[in-house]
């Protein structure tokens, strides 16, 4: 197993100790699990740790200046929108051992696929005087810990915008547009986009509650979700580079498109499709309604 070589001195791991990080499912709080089922992208991750750290040793073992600045960092990057950012930092005055509490907010519509979040002791800004070894470059990082969650869910599995037609090239009368850029290689999550129009608000009010759906909301969800997987499979088989012995890397916008061709064709070749599709295009439409279980029917 390869070990990364450091080019100064870090604190022996005794040093930190990081508790695990706690989700806040609405008035609960759990152990941050390995997958989040029924998760979507109106859902925002809350979520929270305690981290001790022993300043006084992590400088002596370091060869660092008793008064040397250290603060703890959390960033995160997600495999599904290719995004990643900075959710937390805090600079550690103390000199001893303390407990220092972590509290973070990652925004639901930038999220998707593996999310990844690193809890990171550095050494904050640039450090002169100090000893050869010491880590004295802003960004010296002094200890890491990763944890990963997969979030997945019937819900939909892209960024959702709730917003006005009305200012746009959209029809102001449209209840949604599903938006798609980028290559089949582009990170899937960064190359859809559904836009609600908030002035239909049959449609507005249903991704609101999508979470906990009512009836007729179920009903407004299951024909827009059926929309944009048609959508997408008309949009993957216009391209000439969506075929069947394609091999498209794990969280892009090919390996999605030919997840959701499959769910609702089976075992049939894309060129079958295609040519179905050029052939009898109303048959494949109804065809595809039938696959995707549009209002609760069985696909």
């Amino acid at each position: 197993m390869s070990r990364i070589a450091y080019p100064y001195l870090r604190p022996a791991s005794s040093t930190v100790d990081a508790q695990p990080w706690r989700l806040l499912l609405g008035e609960e709080e759990v152990e941050l699990p390995e997958s989040l089922d029924g998760w979507d992208y109106n859902l925002d991750l809350r979520l929270r740790r305690e981290v001790q750290v022993d300043g006084e040793a992590i400088r002596e073992q370091c060869r660092l200046p008793a008064g040397a600045p250290l603060a703890l960092s959390v960033v995160w990057y997600s495999t599904g929108s290719g995004l990643r950012g900075r959710s937390a930092f805090e600079r550690l005055d103390g000199r001893g051992y303390a407990t220092h509490h972590l509290d973070l907010t990652i925004a639901g519509a930038e999220v998707g696929g593996v999310l990844s979040i690193d809890t990171l002791l550095v050494v904050p800004e640039a450090l002169a005087e100090v000893d050869a070894l010491a880590p004295h470059r802003a960004g010296s990082m002094l200890w890491e810990h990763r944890s990963e969650i997969r979030l997945q869910g019937g819900a939909s599995q892209f960024p959702i915008a709730v917003v006005d037609f009305g200012p746009s090239t959209l029809p102001d009368t449209a209840a949604w547009h599903l938006e798609v850029s980028g290559s089949m290689d582009s990170a899937a999550m960064g190359s859809l986009l559904l836009l609600v129009n908030e002035r239909n608000k049959a449609v507005a009010e249903a991704f609101s509650r999508a979470g906990k759906p009512r009836q007729a909301d179920s009903l407004v969800l299951s024909a827009v979700y059926a929309d944009v997987a048609r959508t997408m499979v008309e949009h993957a088989l216009s391209r000439e580079d969506f075929v069947d012995d394609a091999n498209y890397g794990e969280e892009t916008l090919g390996a999605l498109m030919l997840d959701v061709f499959r769910q609702m064709f089976g075992a049939r070749t894309i060129k079958d499709v295609r040519l179905r599709m050029q052939d009898s295009p109303s048959l494949m439409a109804t065809e595809m309604q039938a696959a995707v279980g549009i209002f609760g029917g069985d696909s």
